[in-house]
């Protein structure tokens, strides 16, 4: 009677243990079915076509689920390997390899990542480099009976106005500005941020990206451009003291007796938003610092609109203590709403760089 008595109880733990193992298995499966991605490979077609003299190669992928994000890259030691990777896409049933004709390009690959994204690699004949392609999403066609999918087309080549389109543009350039030597000192840095503005905009970053604009343009036109600093750093050193910081930026621009102008770049700013406008600053005993700062503040007010709050004197002591003409320029205020937009504007960024730049020019026209 006990020996029973024990086997029912031994058997009953053993069918709830195998419930629970099951509910177990049901629930890492239902785990699984919330990682899956939300998209599926449904189709695959390709071909080859000519159109206006050229042969094209185009890949055809129908994704279940609708549009998805994606990126392409070309890696640098596979340079003939395009690869397309769909976010949150799973390869379906869709072939993970597959042979191509081999005119434009020899097989396709498809893999998962642990990220539920799809690599879809295209192996060609020729470096990406010298390859026109482009990718598109289709609409399903009925009496086709596509899918909506992703579509791949390839050149067999690049035409010469391709290879220009993706040619960096040339920056401005200015004829007289050939040999002179000029400093650029972008304001703040590191663990100084400068004034913020009420988005966010720290007014090293802006300084820095219009100063490197303004590198460009000037050594596109054959100046020898010296920097105080080219990136997101404390020229003298982390929480520097100003007077030590300071320093250490004209300790730059003195460095060279060559050195024939300091230019310092920054952003206005003041407790109320509605100030705005430009203005340039320069030491009161320098006359060759007047005509620069002067030169530089018309072509900025010129070329960019903004509002004119003159050329100044100032004892600031990056021109005061410069050995050569030197100005401080306010570009704009990053505490009013509509110029902070300006200033972290890329576009707008670049056309005030044209801008100082024509005022250099300007002021060694003077000479």
């Amino acid at each position: 009677m006990h020996l029973s008595f024990f086997r029912n109880r031994l058997w009953k733990m053993l069918l709830v243990l195998a419930a629970f193992a099951g509910f177990l298995g049901l629930a890492e499966d239902a785990g699984r079915a919330e990682a899956a991605a939300s998209h599926e490979l449904n189709y695959f077609k390709y071909e080859t076509f000519t159109y206006e003299g050229r042969n094209w190669l185009r890949l055809e992928l129908g994704i279940k689920g609708g549009s998805t994000e994606y990126s392409t890259n070309v890696r640098e030691l596979t340079p003939k390997q395009l690869h397309v990777i769909l976010s949150d896409t799973a390869r379906g049933k869709v072939k993970s390899d597959i042979s191509l004709d081999r005119k434009i390009a020899k097989y396709l690959t498809l893999r998962e990542t642990g990220d539920n994204a799809l690599d879809v690699m295209v192996s060609l004949n020729k470096p990406v480099a010298d390859q026109a392609y482009k990718i598109y999403f289709a609409e399903p066609e009925r009496h086709g009976k596509k899918p909506y999918r992703m579509v791949i087309e390839i050149a067999e080549n690049k035409l010469d106005s391709e290879y220009e389109a993706e040619k960096p543009k040339t920056p401005d350039s200015f004829e007289n500005l050939s040999g002179h030597r000029i400093v650029l000192d972008p304001g703040h840095g590191g663990s100084d941020s400068g004034a913020r503005g009420h988005n966010g905009l720290m007014e090293k970053t802006a300084t820095l990206a219009i100063s490197k604009n303004v590198a460009d343009i000037l050594r596109s036109s054959g100046a020898i451009v010296t920097m105080t600093r080219d990136s997101d750093v404390d020229v003298y050193g982390p929480m520097a003291s100003d007077h030590d910081e300071l320093q250490a930026r004209v300790d730059v621009g003195n460095a060279s007796a060559g050195n024939e102008i300091f230019v310092s770049i920054h952003c206005d700013a003041f407790t109320s938003p509605s100030a705005h406008g430009t203005s340039t600053f320069y030491y009161q005993s320098s006359y060759r610092g007047k005509l620069l700062a002067e030169a530089i503040h018309q072509a900025i007010v010129e070329e960019t609109g903004l509002a004119s709050r003159g050329a100044k004197t100032a004892r600031f002591y990056v021109i005061k203590n410069s050995a050569m003409p030197a100005t401080l320029i306010e570009t704009a205020f990053i505490s009013n709403y509509q110029e902070e937009a300006l200033l972290g504007d890329p576009d707008f960024q670049y056309k005030i760089a044209v801008a100082i730049c024509r005022g250099i020019s300007r002021y060694f026209n003077m000479r």
